[in-house]
Protein backbone atom coordinates (compact mmCIF):
# COMPACT_ATOMS: atom_id res chain seq x y z
CA UNK A 1 0.00 0.00 0.00
CA UNK A 2 1.30 3.46 -0.86
CA UNK A 3 2.56 5.45 2.12
CA UNK A 4 0.55 8.62 2.66
CA UNK A 5 2.04 11.99 3.59
CA UNK A 6 0.50 13.62 6.65
CA UNK A 7 -0.78 16.62 4.70
CA UNK A 8 -2.60 14.27 2.31
CA UNK A 9 -4.55 12.39 4.99
CA UNK A 10 -7.83 13.91 3.81
CA UNK A 11 -7.15 12.54 0.34
CA UNK A 12 -6.40 8.99 1.45
CA UNK A 13 -8.81 7.37 -0.97
CA UNK A 14 -7.33 9.28 -3.88
CA UNK A 15 -3.78 8.43 -2.82
CA UNK A 16 -4.72 4.76 -2.76
CA UNK A 17 -5.31 4.93 -6.51
CA UNK A 18 -1.77 6.11 -7.19
CA UNK A 19 0.39 3.82 -9.29
CA UNK A 20 3.70 2.57 -8.03
CA UNK A 21 6.96 3.33 -9.84
CA UNK A 22 8.69 0.22 -11.19
CA UNK A 23 12.27 1.41 -11.54
CA UNK A 24 13.60 -2.00 -12.63
CA UNK A 25 11.30 -2.04 -15.65
CA UNK A 26 12.05 1.58 -16.49
CA UNK A 27 15.83 1.10 -16.28
CA UNK A 28 15.61 -1.61 -18.95
CA UNK A 29 14.61 1.11 -21.39
CA UNK A 30 18.11 2.55 -21.03
CA UNK A 31 19.81 -0.63 -22.31
CA UNK A 32 22.52 0.02 -24.93
CA UNK A 33 23.66 -2.10 -27.84
CA UNK A 34 27.35 -2.99 -28.13
CA UNK A 35 27.80 -0.80 -31.22
CA UNK A 36 26.05 2.26 -29.75
CA UNK A 37 27.42 5.78 -30.27
CA UNK A 38 26.87 9.07 -28.46
CA UNK A 39 24.48 10.40 -31.09
CA UNK A 40 21.90 7.81 -30.06
CA UNK A 41 21.57 9.14 -26.52
CA UNK A 42 20.55 12.70 -27.11
CA UNK A 43 21.83 16.16 -26.37
CA UNK A 44 20.75 17.98 -23.21
CA UNK A 45 21.03 21.76 -23.16
CA UNK A 46 20.89 23.18 -19.63
CA UNK A 47 20.11 26.90 -19.51
CA UNK A 48 20.75 28.60 -16.20
CA UNK A 49 23.37 29.76 -13.77
CA UNK A 50 22.77 33.48 -13.49
CA UNK A 51 25.24 35.67 -11.59
CA UNK A 52 25.37 34.41 -8.02
CA UNK A 53 23.67 31.11 -8.92
CA UNK A 54 26.32 29.44 -11.07
CA UNK A 55 26.40 26.19 -9.09
CA UNK A 56 22.85 25.25 -10.01
CA UNK A 57 23.61 25.01 -13.71
CA UNK A 58 26.77 23.04 -12.98
CA UNK A 59 24.90 20.51 -10.85
CA UNK A 60 22.13 20.00 -13.41
CA UNK A 61 24.53 19.57 -16.32
CA UNK A 62 26.76 17.12 -14.46
CA UNK A 63 23.67 15.14 -13.43
CA UNK A 64 22.78 14.77 -17.12
CA UNK A 65 26.29 13.53 -17.86
CA UNK A 66 26.24 11.04 -14.98
CA UNK A 67 22.89 9.63 -16.09
CA UNK A 68 24.00 8.81 -19.61
CA UNK A 69 23.09 11.61 -22.00
CA UNK A 70 25.18 11.40 -25.17
CA UNK A 71 26.03 15.09 -25.12
CA UNK A 72 25.45 17.81 -22.53
CA UNK A 73 25.79 21.56 -23.03
CA UNK A 74 25.44 24.32 -20.44
CA UNK A 75 24.42 27.82 -21.51
CA UNK A 76 25.39 30.05 -18.60
CA UNK A 77 26.89 33.40 -17.71
CA UNK A 78 30.39 33.81 -19.13
CA UNK A 79 31.81 34.25 -15.62
CA UNK A 80 30.94 30.61 -14.87
CA UNK A 81 32.72 28.97 -17.81
CA UNK A 82 35.96 28.20 -15.95
CA UNK A 83 34.11 26.76 -12.97
CA UNK A 84 32.10 24.48 -15.24
CA UNK A 85 35.23 23.18 -17.00
CA UNK A 86 36.80 22.38 -13.64
CA UNK A 87 33.67 20.80 -12.18
CA UNK A 88 32.78 18.62 -15.17
CA UNK A 89 34.93 18.83 -18.32
CA UNK A 90 32.51 16.53 -20.14
CA UNK A 91 30.00 19.39 -20.31
CA UNK A 92 30.26 21.69 -23.33
CA UNK A 93 29.89 25.02 -21.58
CA UNK A 94 28.70 28.02 -23.60
CA UNK A 95 29.16 31.64 -22.46
CA UNK A 96 25.73 33.26 -22.89
CA UNK A 97 25.15 36.78 -21.64
CA UNK A 98 22.16 37.69 -23.83
CA UNK A 99 19.20 36.16 -25.61
CA UNK A 100 20.92 36.78 -28.95
CA UNK A 101 23.96 34.80 -27.80
CA UNK A 102 21.69 31.89 -26.81
CA UNK A 103 19.95 31.62 -30.19
CA UNK A 104 22.79 29.79 -31.97
CA UNK A 105 22.68 26.95 -29.41
CA UNK A 106 18.94 26.27 -29.55
CA UNK A 107 18.76 24.24 -32.76
CA UNK A 108 20.97 21.33 -31.70
CA UNK A 109 19.58 19.91 -28.40
CA UNK A 110 17.11 17.05 -28.15
CA UNK A 111 15.86 18.41 -24.80
CA UNK A 112 16.10 21.80 -23.09
CA UNK A 113 16.46 22.01 -19.31
CA UNK A 114 15.62 25.56 -18.25
CA UNK A 115 15.69 27.03 -14.79
CA UNK A 116 18.54 25.88 -12.53
CA UNK A 117 19.97 29.09 -11.12
CA UNK A 118 18.05 31.17 -13.68
CA UNK A 119 17.16 34.04 -11.39
CA UNK A 120 14.52 36.65 -12.16
CA UNK A 121 16.02 39.57 -14.07
CA UNK A 122 16.28 40.77 -17.67
CA UNK A 123 18.77 38.02 -18.55
CA UNK A 124 16.43 35.39 -17.10
CA UNK A 125 13.53 36.71 -19.14
CA UNK A 126 15.57 36.59 -22.33
CA UNK A 127 16.55 32.98 -21.61
CA UNK A 128 12.99 31.79 -21.03
CA UNK A 129 11.56 33.70 -23.99
CA UNK A 130 14.12 32.36 -26.47
CA UNK A 131 13.89 28.82 -25.03
CA UNK A 132 10.11 28.61 -25.18
CA UNK A 133 10.11 30.01 -28.68
CA UNK A 134 12.72 27.51 -29.94
CA UNK A 135 11.21 24.49 -28.18
CA UNK A 136 7.81 25.22 -29.70
CA UNK A 137 9.23 25.84 -33.16
CA UNK A 138 11.47 22.74 -33.19
CA UNK A 139 9.09 20.46 -31.24
CA UNK A 140 11.80 19.84 -28.64
CA UNK A 141 10.90 18.55 -25.15
CA UNK A 142 11.50 21.04 -22.39
CA UNK A 143 11.91 20.68 -18.63
CA UNK A 144 11.30 23.82 -16.57
CA UNK A 145 12.40 24.15 -12.95
CA UNK A 146 13.16 26.76 -10.28
CA UNK A 147 12.83 30.39 -11.39
CA UNK A 148 11.74 29.19 -14.81
CA UNK A 149 8.54 28.13 -13.04
CA UNK A 150 8.24 31.45 -11.23
CA UNK A 151 8.46 33.30 -14.56
CA UNK A 152 6.33 30.89 -16.59
CA UNK A 153 2.86 32.34 -15.84
CA UNK A 154 4.04 35.67 -17.22
CA UNK A 155 5.32 34.17 -20.45
CA UNK A 156 2.44 31.87 -21.34
CA UNK A 157 0.50 35.06 -22.02
CA UNK A 158 3.04 35.90 -24.73
CA UNK A 159 4.05 32.52 -26.16
CA UNK A 160 2.40 29.11 -26.64
CA UNK A 161 4.00 26.35 -24.62
CA UNK A 162 5.89 23.48 -26.27
CA UNK A 163 3.85 20.31 -26.77
CA UNK A 164 6.27 18.25 -24.69
CA UNK A 165 6.94 19.81 -21.31
CA UNK A 166 7.87 18.72 -17.77
CA UNK A 167 7.39 21.03 -14.79
CA UNK A 168 9.12 20.24 -11.48
CA UNK A 169 7.74 22.61 -8.80
CA UNK A 170 8.04 22.52 -5.05
CA UNK A 171 5.07 23.79 -3.05
CA UNK A 172 6.00 27.46 -3.38
CA UNK A 173 6.44 27.27 -7.14
CA UNK A 174 3.24 25.25 -7.46
CA UNK A 175 1.34 28.03 -5.72
CA UNK A 176 2.62 30.50 -8.32
CA UNK A 177 1.70 28.21 -11.21
CA UNK A 178 -1.86 27.93 -9.87
CA UNK A 179 -2.07 31.46 -8.46
CA UNK A 180 -3.13 30.13 -5.08
CA UNK A 181 -1.72 29.83 -1.55
CA UNK A 182 0.92 27.38 -0.38
CA UNK A 183 -1.52 26.17 2.26
CA UNK A 184 -4.02 25.08 -0.38
CA UNK A 185 -1.30 23.20 -2.25
CA UNK A 186 -0.22 21.42 0.94
CA UNK A 187 -3.78 20.42 1.84
CA UNK A 188 -4.35 18.67 -1.46
CA UNK A 189 -1.10 17.89 -3.22
CA UNK A 190 -2.54 15.26 -5.55
CA UNK A 191 -5.30 17.51 -6.82
CA UNK A 192 -2.83 20.39 -7.13
CA UNK A 193 -0.47 18.30 -9.27
CA UNK A 194 -3.39 17.31 -11.50
CA UNK A 195 -4.50 20.91 -11.86
CA UNK A 196 -1.03 22.04 -12.88
CA UNK A 197 -0.75 19.17 -15.36
CA UNK A 198 -4.05 20.05 -17.00
CA UNK A 199 -3.52 23.80 -16.97
CA UNK A 200 -0.11 23.59 -18.66
CA UNK A 201 -0.62 20.27 -20.50
CA UNK A 202 2.55 19.03 -18.84
CA UNK A 203 4.01 16.15 -16.93
CA UNK A 204 4.35 17.47 -13.38
CA UNK A 205 6.68 16.51 -10.55
CA UNK A 206 5.35 18.03 -7.34
CA UNK A 207 8.37 17.70 -5.08
CA UNK A 208 8.35 17.05 -1.35
CA UNK A 209 7.70 14.15 0.96
CA UNK A 210 6.07 11.46 -1.21
CA UNK A 211 6.80 13.35 -4.44
CA UNK A 212 3.97 13.12 -6.97
CA UNK A 213 4.54 12.53 -10.67
CA UNK A 214 1.44 13.37 -12.65
CA UNK A 215 0.16 13.43 -16.21
CA UNK A 216 -3.39 14.76 -16.12
CA UNK A 217 -5.38 12.13 -14.12
CA UNK A 218 -2.62 9.51 -14.09
CA UNK A 219 -0.19 9.81 -11.20
CA UNK A 220 2.55 8.02 -9.29
CA UNK A 221 3.90 8.56 -5.79
CA UNK A 222 7.55 8.07 -4.84
CA UNK A 223 7.85 6.36 -1.48
CA UNK A 224 11.61 6.93 -1.20
CA UNK A 225 13.63 9.92 -0.04
CA UNK A 226 14.37 11.60 3.28
CA UNK A 227 14.65 14.97 5.01
CA UNK A 228 18.34 15.22 4.15
CA UNK A 229 17.25 16.16 0.62
CA UNK A 230 15.98 19.51 1.90
CA UNK A 231 19.06 21.42 0.81
CA UNK A 232 19.94 23.85 -1.97
CA UNK A 233 20.83 22.27 -5.31
CA UNK A 234 18.97 18.99 -4.84
CA UNK A 235 16.24 20.02 -7.27
CA UNK A 236 18.84 21.07 -9.85
CA UNK A 237 20.29 17.57 -9.79
CA UNK A 238 16.82 16.10 -10.31
CA UNK A 239 16.23 18.37 -13.30
CA UNK A 240 19.43 17.16 -14.93
CA UNK A 241 18.60 13.52 -14.26
CA UNK A 242 15.13 13.69 -15.81
CA UNK A 243 16.43 15.68 -18.79
CA UNK A 244 19.08 13.04 -19.40
CA UNK A 245 16.47 10.28 -19.52
CA UNK A 246 14.30 12.30 -21.91
CA UNK A 247 17.34 12.77 -24.16
CA UNK A 248 17.72 8.98 -24.19
CA UNK A 249 14.27 8.70 -25.76
CA UNK A 250 12.24 7.83 -22.68
CA UNK A 251 8.73 9.25 -22.60
CA UNK A 252 8.34 12.33 -20.44
CA UNK A 253 6.31 10.43 -17.84
CA UNK A 254 8.72 7.49 -17.69
CA UNK A 255 11.72 9.82 -17.45
CA UNK A 256 10.11 11.78 -14.62
CA UNK A 257 9.17 8.63 -12.70
CA UNK A 258 12.59 7.02 -13.04
CA UNK A 259 14.39 10.28 -12.30
CA UNK A 260 12.45 10.95 -9.11
CA UNK A 261 12.84 7.35 -7.93
CA UNK A 262 16.61 7.09 -8.51
CA UNK A 263 17.24 10.58 -7.11
CA UNK A 264 15.47 9.60 -3.89
CA UNK A 265 17.09 6.16 -3.80
CA UNK A 266 20.57 7.69 -4.06
CA UNK A 267 19.73 10.03 -1.16
CA UNK A 268 18.50 7.09 0.92
CA UNK A 269 21.67 5.08 0.26
CA UNK A 270 23.84 7.92 1.48
CA UNK A 271 21.68 8.58 4.50
CA UNK A 272 21.67 4.93 5.55
CA UNK A 273 25.45 4.82 5.37
CA UNK A 274 26.38 8.27 6.69
CA UNK A 275 23.26 10.05 8.00
CA UNK A 276 20.86 12.66 6.68
CA UNK A 277 22.42 15.86 8.05
CA UNK A 278 25.49 15.86 5.79
CA UNK A 279 23.75 14.85 2.55
CA UNK A 280 24.59 17.14 -0.38
CA UNK A 281 23.55 17.23 -4.06
CA UNK A 282 27.10 16.23 -5.02
CA UNK A 283 26.72 13.07 -2.91
CA UNK A 284 23.64 12.18 -4.96
CA UNK A 285 25.61 12.80 -8.17
CA UNK A 286 28.28 10.35 -7.06
CA UNK A 287 25.86 7.62 -6.01
CA UNK A 288 23.37 7.75 -8.83
CA UNK A 289 25.89 6.44 -11.36
CA UNK A 290 25.82 3.14 -9.47
CA UNK A 291 22.03 2.86 -9.66
CA UNK A 292 21.50 3.08 -13.40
Amino acid sequence: MTRVAINDTNNFKKIMKAQKINSLTLKKKLTRSSDAHKGEFGHVLVIGGNIGFGGAGLLASRASVNCGAGLVSLATRSSHVSASLNFCPEVMVKPVDSGQALEKYLDSPSVICLGPGLGQDFWSEQMIYKSLEAAKKNNVPMLIDADGLNLLPKFIKKLPLPKKIVLTPHVGEASILLNTSKEKIKKNRVMSAKRISKKYSAVVVLKGENSIICWKDKYFICEKGNAGMATGGMGDVLSGIISSFIAQKMTLLDAACLGVELHAEAADEYSEAIGINSLTPTDVLDIIKELI
